[in-house]
């Protein structure tokens, strides 16, 4: 059976702007990253610039490991399956979810875990339990979660230099409770489990 393509994976075709892209502008709320050339929905409501992807030609393949930044942040804000779109699966114990422990996640986990997963449907909760190349490196836990509010944006933040730009080498994670980094660009939106249960494949 062939892999089942989530709609939050990255394509191999889909490649981010250019550095050029990019410049400085002053805004009401002094200097930030921006783009020469506007687009709607550049930004998220809490003034982040978010990366964007460019179609290129040829024949493209799934990544796996990688989520196009503006279909996982649709997810995420909307609380929709990454596979498939549809509203994602909920009942009284909550949001439907796999995770997995990390370095980073709390001694309390999955409780209170940050993830940049989007929320699943039962549906496909099975499926990639099944098929997701992800899911076969390390333990993981179907969740539900009763609440999962949105916590903030990660991304590589860049510094305009004499010598042009300079960034981070990993992304970098602000929480929408601090100040915003007006050099990010965002790639990650970030919503935190609270009220987490672990339960069975629905």
């Amino acid at each position: 059976m062939p892999l089942l393509t989530p709609y939050v994976a990255l394509l191999s075709t889909e490649v981010a702007t250019l550095q050029s892209e990019l410049e400085i502008e002053d805004s009401p709320n002094g200097y930030r990253l921006a783009y020469k050339s506007t687009r709607p929905g550049d930004r998220d409501k809490h003034g982040n610039l978010w990366a964007r992807m460019e179609e290129t030609p040829g024949p493209s393949k799934v990544l796996y490991h990688s989520m196009h930044p503006r279909r996982q942040r649709e997810c995420m804000e909307h609380m929709l399956c990454q596979v498939c779109r549809e509203p994602a699966d909920r009942n009284r114990q909550g949001w439907l979810f796999i995770d997995w422990q990390r370095v980073e996640s709390p001694p309390t986990w999955p409780e209170r875990s940050l993830t940049s997963m989007p929320p699943v449907c039962a549906e496909h909760a099975r499926v990639s339990a099944r098929q997701c190349p992800h899911l076969r490196h390390g333990p993981y836990v179907v969740l539900r979660a009763r609440k999962a509010p949105l916590y903030g944006v990660a991304g590589i933040v860049y510094r305009l230099t004499l010598n042009g730009w300079v960034t981070t080498e990993d992304d970098v994670l602000s929480a929408y409770s601090k100040k915003r980094l007006p050099g990010m660009l965002a790639s990650r939106l970030f919503r935190e489990l609270r009220g987490v249960t672990v339960v069975d494949l629905p």
